[in-house]
Formats: C-alpha cells, sequence, structure tokens
C-alpha cells in the first residue's frame, strides 16, 4: 500500500516539533516505521541519534520487526527502539553510581515491595488491615510521582509520610530502586549533573513517542530533558483515544504540544483503513459531543455493505444469546474465524453470561486479559461452599473453604483433620462432627479452633436445610454471600474500590446463574442443588485445550480492545450505569468514558453490533436498566434498529398489534 499524502508528509519532516494527530486505523505505526526507515536509508542518519519510545514491549517489538523487513538489521544497529522504562534503566545502569548508588543496583518486584512495606508496618506496629499494604505503595508512587500526598486523610497522611521516610532508607541501604525510579533517576541524575544530560542531548538527536496522549507529565519531563535545546521531537497520537487517565495520563500534553514547542507542523492522519465508512459515521457522531478535544473527522474510500445494528434484549442473559446465535451465524453460514469476532464490554464481570453461552453451544472463545469466570478466585471459593453443602463429603471443597474466610484454621489444623479422616476411613466433614461432640477429639486443635469449627459445621448443616427448603435458591444464596462477609474478606485482601466491587460483582452473577436456572427448570420436580452443580460441571468443564487459538471468539474490556482490530465486534451492555461508569464520571469524567466507547467502536471493520439489556439482574433482583447516553448522541440516519428492518420488510408491527387486538 503507497502512503497517502497526509503519512508522506509524515515521513518527510524530519526536522523540528511535529505533532501528527493520527486517527484510529490511520496506519500511524506503518509512519513510524517509515519515517525511521528514510531517516537511516535516504538522510543516511546515524541509527545511535535516533530514539523511538513507546508504550508497550508488544509494540516496539512490532515496529523493529516491520523496520528490520525493510532495512538490514546491521544498518539499524544503535537504534533506540524502546519502553520508556527501558531507555530510563539504560541511563540507570551508566550513571547511578553518581546518586550514591554502587553497580550492580537492585531493581526490586512489586512482591519485593511488599515484604519491605510489611517489615515497616511491623515495626511501628501499624495495622495492615486498616493501612493496607498495596495502598501504601500506590500512595508512595503518587508522592514519588507528584511530590505530593494522594490522600488528604491525616491519619493516612501521616502514616504514609511515616513509612516513606523508612522506606527510602530501606531501598538506600538495599542498594535498589523501583520502577518509578526507572524515569525519576534519570531526571534527577541529568538535573544535578548537567555534563550527562549534555551528554544526551548531543546523542539524540531525533525523538519519537508513540501513542503520546497516553504519557504522563513526568514522562514528558523525562523526554525534555533528554532532548534540551534540541526540537527535533516528533510525537505521534490521538487525543480522541486518550483512555487512561485513571492511570495518570494527561491529555493536555497532546492538546497543548503547539505551545510548548514554537512553529509545530501538525499533520492530520484521518483517512482510515481499517473501518467502512458506516461504522465510521457512528465514530464521529459520537466523539463529536467531546468538547476539549481537536476538531476532526475520520474517513475511508469504502462505503460498507452492513450498517451498524442497536439490539436491546429483555435481560442480559436474552442479549448473550441473540450475540451468540449471531455469531454461530457468522461462523457457520459467513465463514468468519472466531479471532475476526469480538465481544466487548465495560468490565470484566459482565463477561459471565457471554462465556456460559458460548459454552453451552460449543463456541471456543478466549477471555482476553482476565481469568476465565468460573477460575476466579471468589467464584471458586462460593462454589466450594455450594459444592459442600449439597456434599458433606466433598473433601476437595472443605480444604478450600475450612480457613476461609479466615478462622484460625491454618494448614496444620486442616493436616490434623486429613490425618484423622485417613485414620477412621471417613470424610473429613465427619472429623468436623465429631470435634462437635468432643472438643478434645483432635488434642493439637485448641478449644478456639474448635468453636470455630462448631460455627462453620452450623452453617453448612444450617444451608444444606435452606438450600432444600426454600422456594428460591438463589435467595438463600445470597444470604450465604452476606453470612460469609465475603465482602469484608475481600476488602482485606484488596485496597482498590474498583477491585472489589468487581469482585463482589462476579459473586453477584453467580446469584444471576441460579436465578435463571431456576426460572427456566421445565421439569415437574423442583431443581435442587444437585441440579445445578451438575449444569455448573458442564459448563466449567474445559476439553478444548488443545483448540488452536485461532479459532477463538475474543472476549475483554474496551481498554484492553485499543491497538486490536475485527472484522466483527459487538459492544455489549450499552446501559447508564456500564458506559458511561457510574464510578468513572466521579473520578475523570464524561468526555474519557466518551472516548472509550470510541476506541471500541473504531476496533470493527464490517460488522458492528451495540446491544443492551432492558433490565439487568443484581443478587438475584432485576433492575431496569437505562439505555446509554452515547446512544442517543449517534444520529439515527447511521444506525439500523430492528424496527427499522421490519419497516423496511413491509412488515408494520403496530398495524399488526392492533388487527390482533381487533380479532
Amino acid at each position: 500500500m503507497k502512503l497517502n499524502n497526509e503519512q508522506l508528509e509524515a515521513v518527510q519532516t524530519t526536522e523540528g516539533a511535529v505533532l501528527i494527530f493520527a486517527g484510529a486505523g490511520s496506519g500511524k505505526t506503518r509512519v513510524i516505521t517509515n519515517r525511521i526507515v528514510r531517516m537511516i536509508e535516504d538522510l543516511h542518519i546515524d541509527p545511535k541519534r535516533i530514539v523511538a519510545l513507546s508504550f508497550t514491549n508488544k509494540s516496539a517489538k512490532e515496529m523493529k520487526e516491520r523496520i528490520h523487513k525493510m532495512v538490514n538489521r546491521k544498518r539499524t544497529r544503535g537504534l533506540e527502539l524502546s519502553t520508556f522504562h527501558a531507555l530510563g534503566l539504560k541511563i540507570c545502569k551508566l550513571h547511578l553510581e553518581k546518586l550514591g548508588y554502587k553497580t550492580p543496583f537492585l531493581l526490586e518486584t512489586p512482591n519485593d515491595l511488599e515484604i519491605i512495606i510489611s517489615d515497616i508496618l511491623k515495626k511501628y506496629k501499624i495495622d495492615p488491615k486498616i493501612f493496607p499494604i498495596k495502598h501504601i505503595l500506590s500512595q508512595i508512587s503518587f508522592y514519588k510521582n507528584s511530590g505530593k500526598l494522594k490522600t488528604e486523610d491525616k491519619d493516612w497522611s501521616l502514616v504514609v509520610s511515616k513509612v516513606f521516610e523508612d522506606y527510602n532508607v530501606i531501598m538506600k541501604g538495599l542498594n535498589a530502586i523501583d520502577f518509578d525510579d526507572l524515569i525519576l533517576k534519570p531526571i534527577e541524575i541529568m538535573e544535578k549533573f548537567p555534563e550527562v544530560k549534555e551528554s544526551y542531548n548531543n546523542k539524540f538527536r531525533y525523538i519519537m513517542i508513540d501513542e503520546f496522549q497516553d504519557t504522563n507529565e513526568v514522562q514528558y519531563k523525562f523526554i525534555k530533558c533528554i532532548l534540551g535545546n534540541n526540537k527535533n521531537l516528533c510525537v505521534v497520537g490521538d487525543d480522541d483515544q486518550s483512555i487512561y487517565g485513571f492511570r495518570g495520563s494527561n491529555k493536555e500534553l497532546i492538546l497543548n504540544f503547539e505551545n510548548d514547542f514554537y512553529n509545530t507542523k501538525v499533520i492530520h492522519l484521518l483517512q482510515n483503513y481499517r473501518s467502512t465508512q458506516k461504522i465510521l459515521n457512528i465514530a464521529n457522531a459520537l466523539i463529536k459531543n467531546n468538547l476539549n478535544r481537536k476538531e476532526k473527522s475520520l474517513f475511508c474510500n469504502e462505503e460498507g455493505e452492513f450498517i451498524p445494528l442497536i439490539i436491546e434484549r429483555e435481560n442480559e442473559k436474552e442479549e448473550a444469546r441473540y450475540v451468540i446465535e449471531q455469531i454461530k451465524d457468522l461462523i457457520i453460514k459467513e465463514k468468519i474465524k472466531g479471532h475476526n469476532i469480538a465481544i466487548l464490554f465495560r468490565t470484566n464481570y459482565q463477561s459471565r453470561p457471554f462465556e456460559e453461552e458460548l459454552r453451552l453451544n460449543s463456541i471456543p472463545y478466549k477471555l482476553i486479559g482476565a481469568y476465565n469466570f468460573f477460575d476466579r478466585k471468589e467464584v471458586k471459593d462460593l462454589i466450594a461452599y455450594i459444592r459442600l453443602i449439597a456434599n458433606s463429603k466433598d473433601d476437595l471443597s472443605l480444604m478450600r473453604i475450612l480457613n476461609y474466610p479466615k478462622r484460625g484454621l491454618g494448614q496444620n489444623t486442616q493436616l490434623k483433620i486429613l490425618e484423622k479422616a485417613g485414620e477412621i476411613n471417613s470424610s473429613a466433614f465427619e472429623v468436623l462432627l465429631r470435634i462437635c461432640e468432643n472438643v478434645e477429639y483432635i488434642p493439637e486443635i485448641k478449644r478456639n479452633g474448635a468453636s470455630k469449627i462448631y460455627e462453620l459445621v452450623n452453617l453448612i448443616q444450617k444451608y444444606n436445610k435452606d438450600f432444600y427448603s426454600s422456594p428460591k435458591m438463589s435467595e438463600v444464596l445470597k444470604n450465604l454471600i452476606k453470612e460469609l462477609e465475603f465482602e469484608k474478606e475481600i476488602s482485606l485482601e484488596e485496597d482498590d474500590e474498583k477491585v472489589i466491587k468487581a469482585r463482589m460483582l462476579n459473586l453477584s452473577e453467580l446469584v444471576n446463574m441460579l436465578t435463571y436456572f431456576e426460572i427456566d427448570w421445565e421439569e415437574d420436580s423442583k431443581p435442587t442443588l444437585f441440579d445445578f452443580l451438575m449444569k455448573l460441571s458442564l459448563l466449567t468443564d474445559d476439553d478444548k485445550k488443545d483448540e488452536k487459538e485461532d479459532l477463538r471468539v475474543q472476549l475483554m474490556t474496551m481498554h484492553l480492545s485499543k491497538g486490536l482490530e475485527f472484522d466483527t465486534v459487538f459492544l455489549t451492555g450499552l446501559e447508564e450505569g456500564i458506559i458511561p461508569s457510574s464510578r468513572s464520571l466521579d473520578e475523570i469524567g464524561i468526555e474519557e468514558e466518551r472516548r472509550l466507547m470510541y476506541v471500541g467502536i473504531t476496533r470493527s471493520k464490517n460488522r458492528l453490533f451495540l446491544t443492551r439489556a432492558a433490565e439487568r439482574k443484581k443478587f438475584g433482583e432485576s433492575i431496569p436498566s437505562i439505555p446509554s447516553r452515547f446512544l442517543e448522541e449517534i444520529d439515527s440516519e447511521f444506525i439500523m434498529t430492528e424496527e427499522k428492518i421490519l419497516e423496511q420488510s413491509g412488515f408494520n408491527f403496530l398495524d399488526e398489534l392492533e388487527a390482533l387486538k381487533l380479532s
């Protein structure tokens, strides 16, 4: 494919500050790689003078592979094509001694840092349940990058300040740095030692940054230090695809770039080579509602055959059924490979009904960036309780939940129980029953442990009765989750409220599954817990471990879809509170949520389905849903609905309904 006029202009403009607004699917990677090749091959610029930075190792690797297809590897020797942190590490290796470190130094992993923080908390007798370790590390990272504390809470401020003092002393004593230091230390080195800064200013004469809209202020400062008075900085990005504000990226950097560099050359890459114009019309109509952006519209030369379709179904289960029925047709009738089909959603908990339907229809799938729903810890824990309640001889399930939530029944207690079960040739639960009758049945288990065992046995027996006597098993399961205080236990494991909420929503999805199971039960006899477990066993039985990945339908969040493309995309759960996310509205605002949906739309090449549910279950209860405001922002002329399809086919639904009433 030839370069279009704008791409060619971007490739040929190598001197001075260059800002390339590269829209979705506009071939930005091709422009960057061709620009580098031209510098080396045509302009004979020494590769050692060129730096190209991306945000992921994957994208850096892709650019290297493309360049090496066009230029002999020997000709690119010395080219700095890496991530920000990889470049920072190289600088640290050469110059960190100037800050009093020894070579080699240690780059501590997150697990190492947690141990360090844990030891500091023990020293000051600070309760990690009140001040979680991961949250403290998050606060330290924010403080190091911004120079200010993230929290306004006085207790938290005192703890973080005190821990941070010791943290710095310990890290220096260990001759160690952390991930943030890979950017911060090079900045410090160049600010304190002008000769080092000058050496990099002289060495790197041409700097390029990909996905510039995702850059934070510290990374930008790092680049400016390396750049010095040199003006040959080319940044490539799209403010309309800035979706990582929650990680600290600053979209204003790309919007204000022209103010930072005098006489900046601005180039717009708006011709799209991925999607049809019918899909781009929707994307353009949506994103124009953002006020804080550069005005632009994507276009292409392919009008496209398929008009994007909005679909509403009664609930999330029917929504999933519709999506999977369409996928079956695409695979069987249209011969589209599974890997060319994507189901996108706002958050991971939404994957469950789609996973269930895909399994029931024997359609291979891959859940990207998250555990399979049935592999998630909280789901496994709750299923273990259900299994044990249904069958007290299930020793595997008992051992999984014996000390979860924590009851002080650790590994030694578990081993003693299993040993005794072996001695009397009985189940582990039978041993628990005997301990309830005689607290000294196993002498090594103290009275407090025996008391906790008594509580657990009572809980299992109580819910065994409740599940078989209650008219709604889903209500019983909801009560079980509440009585076990899963949310409290998960809160002790996680310090991020979003993660806690997501894990609780996974438990909610299991309640929803049981609710639908009872509703859909067609036999004369009342469904039992065993019946439900049998269904779960069928759903979680993975017989396709050796299937080729290119056969799988792709499931992922909209965030993880960025940079990818598919023949057919199903954007699902398009409802208020999901997208836009109610929590994100408070934290990052409506415009980033709109950009996220824009990213989802522009992943599609040919077919786009926008789906939603009229009501959605939460802990077994149906809650009415409101269509996402983003659907209303898309001009109706660009969208097909089921009503329009009926009208075009000559079928008038309202007339038919009236005729039925009269008859």
